[in-house]
């Protein structure tokens, strides 16, 4: 979980390759060299094709060697004061202060922005053209002024979309194609209005090494996004389809979270295209982190189960939410003052966020919460990511320089990891709910479908078999002086008759015949493609099972079963077959008991 304004810094870079560096790689393409020549030379037919890859193997080995190394840089930069009237300050000038710009580094330089110089650290530059990196500099606009005479300064900014400047995925590039003269530096102008300065780092890279690690970066990013938005994706589905407000919490948590990552590192201009949301960055940056963060609040409470079992945590949690909603809504509105509140306290409330997230998982976990376990496993390398990164501003982890890129690594993993866990829940709730179902569908005295779900059932089968212009039988069954046998041996025995009835009918009927009890001794069974002369059998065979299990269990009473039996005619509803094959039984009854009578 990274919630951060996009206006951090960091980026991957491999830095410029030291003297040491190149004489390796020198002697490493000489030997190279000899290794073909050696194989080419075995070579029986040799041929003209084979010496031209071999010359072009060479060629490739020579200029790789020949490279020229990029400059390792020096640095100083500033706050803009007042007296400069826009003029740059010299490397004499004393109040500079000197860093490292393969480091990440905060240069605060207030509204008025910061001038940074840059020069080699041999002392002299080597040839052009190169281009000058500035790996995410989040909402901060930076301006190469012009270098050499009668040269243009260039403007660069993640929310601007320069159709002359080079591709900028996650960066800004400058071109330089004339450097300063000896001993004199590059300068850069920082516009920070209005923002939180990101913490920055500077590089000279050849073009050809520049464009391949933004398009390193992009496929990364864009992989991140993808997976994000598809997990969040889902998680919509599972909120609509199971009425669970957990998936749409955890939805519009990685929803926020993309939004800020996409500002932050420039996506949403390049290469979206979305320069107007780009323009109004510090509002949706805003909402996305505000909401990012409630939104998962309310999605650990639910889903690591917190009511259940760490109860007091929940206050804790939910004050931290109220807290970050009275400092991120009210930033929202274009009152400066309460945008600056807003740039001041947001890094302190996520470097809070972070631990105090964790502790809650992690007690929770302890006492026994599955899903807690699962949040630890998926949100523990985001949350590090995320405190990380914030410590960075205050000068903490300076050469981690690819935090932004292990940002959207764990911020995909969070989502993969815990989309997997809202599946599993998912299937837990259902499993639950199909189990809750099938208990308020079954007796629970004999495990038969009660009277509701019988009828339910009943109603669907009709409607099946006359499509199918199929029969459909009914039996109608009633122990037989039911209330003498709970009279004489109580009501557990009238309860382990009954249980004996219906086990009976387990045992004689089909599975897809539909079996019920309809209250007190009643029983109601419907089977499908029978017709009632078939059925008559059925039913004598088990009314003679159950009168010879009752008697051997209550032999002075030897209780018995009536049974009636009908069938589906056209023009029936269920309530019509129903009260029929009760009609059957009750002349059953009145024709002496333990008896089967059946109605065509």
């Amino acid at each position: 979980m990274r919630w951060t304004e996009p206006m951090r810094s960091g980026g991957i870079g491999v830095a410029g390759r030291g003297p040491m560096t190149s004489a390796v790689s020198a002697v490493a393409a000489v030997a190279m060299s000899f290794v073909l020549s050696a194989l080419f030379a075995r070579w029986r037919r040799w041929r003209g094709g084979g010496r031209a890859f071999l010359s072009g193997c060479l060629l490739l080995a020579c200029a790789a060697a020949a490279a020229a190394p990029a400059p390792v840089l020096q640095g100083a930069w500033r706050p803009v004061a007042a007296a400069d009237r826009g003029a740059a300050p010299s490397r004499a000038d004393p109040a500079l202060r000197r860093f490292d710009p393969a480091r990440l580094t905060a240069l605060r330089g207030g509204d008025a922005g910061a001038w940074v110089l840059l020069w080699p650290a041999q002392g002299q530059w080597p040839p052009p053209p190169w281009v000058l990196e500035v790996p995410s500099p989040a909402l901060q606009r930076v301006t190469l002024l012009a270098p050499v005479v009668g040269a243009a300064p260039q403007q660069r900014g993640l929310m601007r979309d320069d159709p002359q400047a080079l591709p900028g995925n996650g960066r800004l590039g400058f071109r330089i194609e004339a450097l300063p003269g000896a001993g004199q530096p590059l300068r850069l102008w920082l516009d920070q209005r209005g923002v939180m300065p990101a913490s920055l780092r500077f590089q000279l890279r050849s073009e050809s090494d520049y464009l391949r690690q933004d398009g390193r970066w992009l496929v990364i990013a864009s992989l991140s996004f993808a997976i994000m938005l598809s997990m969040a994706a889902m998680a919509l589905v599972f909120a609509w389809r199971l009425r669970e407000a957990t998936f749409l919490y955890y939805a519009v948590y990685v929803l926020g979270y993309g939004l800020v990552m996409a500002l932050e590192t420039g996506y949403v201009v390049h290469p979206l295209g979305l320069e107007a949301t780009g323009q109004a960055a510090r509002f949706w940056g805003r909402l996305g982190t505000t909401t990012s963060i409630v939104a998962a609040v309310l999605f650990l409470e639910r889903f690591a189960d917190l009511p259940q079992y760490l109860p007091r945590a929940r206050r804790w949690l939910r004050g931290y939410a109220a807290l970050v909603l009275l400092i991120g809504l009210p930033a929202l509105l274009p009152l400066p003052w309460l945008d600056a509140l807003g740039r001041t306290l947001v890094n302190p409330l996520l470097i809070l966020g972070g631990p105090l997230l964790i502790g809650i998982a992690v007690a929770a976990a302890w006492r026994g919460s599955r899903y807690a376990g699962l949040f630890l496993l998926g949100w523990t390398p985001l949350l590090l990511v995320t405190v990380c990164s914030s410590l960075q501003g205050f000068g903490v982890a300076a050469n981690w320089t690819w935090s932004e890129e292990a940002a959207l690594a764990a911020g995909a993993f969070e989502a993969l990891v815990l989309s997997l866990g809202l599946a599993e829940r998912s299937t837990s709730l259902r499993r639950d709910r199909d189990q809750a179902r099938q208990l308020a569908d079954l007796d629970p005295l004999t495990g038969l479908l009660n009277r509701r779900a019988w009828h339910e059932r009943l109603s669907a089968l009709k409607q099946a078999m006359r499509r199918r212009r199929q029969p459909l039988a009914l039996m109608f069954l009633d122990v037989d002086h039911f209330k003498r046998l709970n009279d004489r041996y109580g009501h557990r025995a009238g309860d382990d008759g009954l249980r004996a009835l219906a086990q009976a009918l387990r045992e004689e009927l089909r599975s897809d015949d539909l079996v019920g009890r309809y209250g007190g001794e009643e029983f109601v069974i419907a089977l499908p493609g029978t017709d009632a002369a078939q059925a008559t059998p059925i039913a004598e065979r088990i009314r003679e099972r159950f009168r010879e299990q009752a008697a051997l269990a209550f032999p002075d009473l030897q209780p018995t079963v009536s049974i009636g039996v009908v069938q589906l005619r056209p023009g029936d509803d269920a309530n019509d077959l129903v009260q029929r094959a009760d009609e059957a039984l009750y002349a059953a009854k009145s024709a002496g008991r333990n008896r089967v009578v059946a109605v065509h």
